[in-house]
């Protein structure tokens, strides 16, 4: 066990939706690692926004990977600075909406609107 895995083991008792926090402690007791922030794409849930860190080689570690059905085996995609943020979700697809846009694409929103246009009777 590295001591990475030994502290992730002793500090980390709780995952979901803790990763800003606990990647945040984690970098206090080891300040040669990188935070990063980005998305995570689970195999199983899909993007997912998540924090890691990551040693100087590269390598990812994730404290919190726990939180996901797929316990860290996707791809982490840092963040690109200057980006364009997210504001949602899209209902029909789960895709990211940008810019106030309630569905991701013109063709998104024509499929939503369709299917809570259907009668149930």
């Amino acid at each position: 066990m590295d001591v990475y895995t030994g502290w992730i083991a002793e500090n980390v008792t709780e995952t979901y939706g803790k990763c800003s926090e606990t990647t945040a402690k984690m970098l206090l007791a080891f300040p040669e690692l990188t935070r990063v922030r980005g998305y995570y794409y689970c195999p199983i849930w899909g993007e997912r926004r998540h924090w890691w860190l990551v040693d100087s080689s590269g390598k990812v570690i994730d404290p919190t990977k726990d939180q996901f059905p797929s316990k860290g085996i996707g791809h982490y995609e840092p963040w690109v600075e200057g980006t364009e943020e997210p504001t949602g979700k899209c209902p029909n697809c789960g895709g990211y909406c940008y810019g106030g846009s309630f569905c991701c694409s013109d063709d998104c929103g024509q499929a939503y609107v369709a299917f809570c246009s259907r009668s149930s009777y």
